[in-house]
């Protein structure tokens, strides 16, 4: 589309002027010459000799024949100037409305909201975030994501109140301005839920049946004073709490939603620096096989040794070092100390560490891994990387990729938390693991539930038909362990071996593990260590976010 200035059109006005004076002025030359030749020629038409002067009769006609030009010239230029103003406005309709849905855009519905704002409305700003929309663009083409879009645009605007404007501001984000009565916090709620409802009928796209679900935040009866900036930050400050709350949700934005939210942007800066730094440690749990209580090997466990002096748990860190993109660079980081504290181990001593699903989604993966043994001379036999079940569903061909590549280094595979997902024997048979974890969930709670031993003994005959290991996550006590040793030969870690702790502390519980870690007495050998308050602490301690390194 060619682009018109405004400044282009001045030129055209003076243009129409001129041609106006022009016009005027042939017109008057017109009648004068007319009033000296028209009696002449009256009178010579009714029979009087009468000789009509040449030169006026030329000049007539040339006036004439100027009078029609600049008259067609005028209506060239009035339709180019038509034209100008059509082009003018359909960029003006363009600059503020969405290709593909017809609504506003983000420009569109910020030019509403510093209007209304101006004039000392009551705004309200619902923002939504469509949940899996990824998926419908993965599975069956942006067609069919463009077809998802215009359903939900139809449905905004189906079910919105005259006191509205809706608004795609990009991807998969729209949002639905309310002013006037509609704009109360009462109103705002009742609006979303209407959309909500309208959402719950199921679409057709791509020649399948999808349903639509959206994630909402509502910043109600807007602040005097907030900027247009501060709007749509703070409803989207309240769409991400619905969305972290698991999505297809509604959430009001609150002010200590903020403070949340400069606090998460505090640590992020902190992490940027902390992991060059080395702020990020490896802690060591033991593990041991149950029926001989012989040390195998340490799961590594990440902690955050933060400046200000506390110890952070890895709970509190790991999703946020997931959604910001810093999963891999912590991950190696914490990888890398833990390959040269433990190189010089006894070499029947594994490490596993866990492998976050964002990571295992990078070709490069196995490079960026062998890359660190290398420099740290750490074996690759040494090491066995756990993937979580979750990791199965992102791209099955890409994660076999990776985890074939993977083994190819020497590198064992283990399955954690097995049992909480939706793996199946397919998977299973697919995926060349080398170990299974039994999730500690179920291991905390086979002893009092009969459904929780059933699935306890059910993993166990699996991989013993697959000829597969298996560690049973969170074991706190002799009845737990005596109860697992029944069921089969398998290691254990958990409480009952001890805590995670660090390598200073390690050496100093176990010097032996310099030495030959054959022969050891579970009783010398455990790690003491007790919960400082309840099941919450046990939890952070002996679980790292199982989606992630270290």
């Amino acid at each position: 589309m060619q682009r018109i200035r405004l400044s282009d059109q001045k030129p055209a006005g003076r243009s129409n002027l001129l041609n106006i004076i022009a016009l005027s002025g042939a017109i008057a030359v017109f009648v004068g010459l007319s009033s000296l030749l028209l009696p002449p020629a009256v009178a010579k038409i009714f029979g009087a000799e009468i000789v009509l002067d040449d030169t006026l009769s030329v000049a007539l006609l040339l006036n004439i024949a100027l009078i029609l030009l600049i008259w067609r010239g005028s209506q060239v230029l009035s339709r180019h100037a038509k034209a100008a103003d059509d082009a003018q406005r359909e960029v003006g309709m363009v600059a503020v409305r969405d290709y593909a849905t017809g609504l506003r855009n983000r420009p569109g519905i910020v030019e509403i909201i510093d209007e209304k704002m101006g004039a000392g409305e009551n705004i309200s700003l619902i923002n939504m975030d469509l949940d899996n929309f990824k998926k419908i663009n993965d599975l069956y083409g942006h067609q069919a994501g463009d077809e998802m879009l215009k359903e939900v645009a139809d449905r905004l605007v189906e079910v919105t109140p005259e006191d509205s404007a809706c608004a795609r501001l990009g991807g998969d984000e729209f949002a639905v301005l309310l002013f006037g009565e509609a704009a109360s916090a009462k109103n705002t709620l009742a609006v979303a839920e209407a959309i909500q409802h309208a959402f719950s009928d199921p679409v057709s796209v791509g020649g399948s049946i999808s349903k639509i679900s959206a994630s909402m935040g509502i910043y109600a009866r807007v602040k005097r004073g907030s900027s247009i900036a501060d709007v749509f930050r703070r409803s989207d400050i309240a769409m991400y709490e619905a969305k972290k709350a698991g999505g297809e949700r509604i959430s009001c934005f609150e002010p200590e939603m903020e403070a949340e939210v400069q606090q998460r942007y505090k640590m992020e800066s902190d992490m940027r620096e902390g992991i060059p730094r080395g702020e990020f440690v490896p802690f060591y749990q033991p593990q041991y096989g149950i029926r001989g209580s012989n040390l195998v090997g340490f799961e590594v466990l990440a902690r955050w040794n933060h400046p200000s002096g506390e110890l952070i748990e890895p709970t509190d860190f790991i999703p946020l070092a997931e959604a910001t993109g810093m999963i891999a660079s912590l991950s190696f980081s914490v990888m890398r100390q833990a390959f040269v504290d433990a190189k010089d181990w006894d070499h029947s001593l594994v490490l596993a560490v866990n492998i976050s699903p964002v990571q295992l989604s990078d070709p490069n993966l196995d490079k960026q891994i062998m890359k660190i043994l290398v420099e740290t001379g750490f074996p690759a036999q040494r090491l066995e990387l756990e993937i979580t079940e979750s990791s199965l569903l992102e791209d099955t061909p890409l994660v076999l990729s990776t985890i074939t590549s993977l083994k190819a280094l020497g590198i064992r595979i283990s399955l954690d938390d097995f049992g909480t997902g939706y793996s199946s024997m397919t998977q299973l048979k697919a995926f060349p693991f080398d170990r299974i974890k039994i999730d500690r969930s179920f291991v905390f709670s086979m002893l009092d539930n009969d459904e929780s031993a059933a699935i306890v003994k059910s993993i166990a005959s699996l991989a013993t038909s697959l000829n597969v290991p298996i560690t049973a996550e969170g074991i706190e006590s002799d009845e737990m362990r005596g109860y697992l040793d029944e069921i089969g030969s398998m290691d254990g870690q958990g409480w009952l071996y001890g805590r995670a702790t660090s390598k200073e502390d390690l050496i100093k519980l176990l010097p032996q593990i310099a030495l030959a870690a054959g022969g050891y007495d579970i009783d010398d050998l455990k790690i003491v260590g007790e919960p400082d308050s309840g099941r919450g602490d046990l939890d952070s301690e002996n679980k790292v976010a199982k989606s992630a390194s270290g």
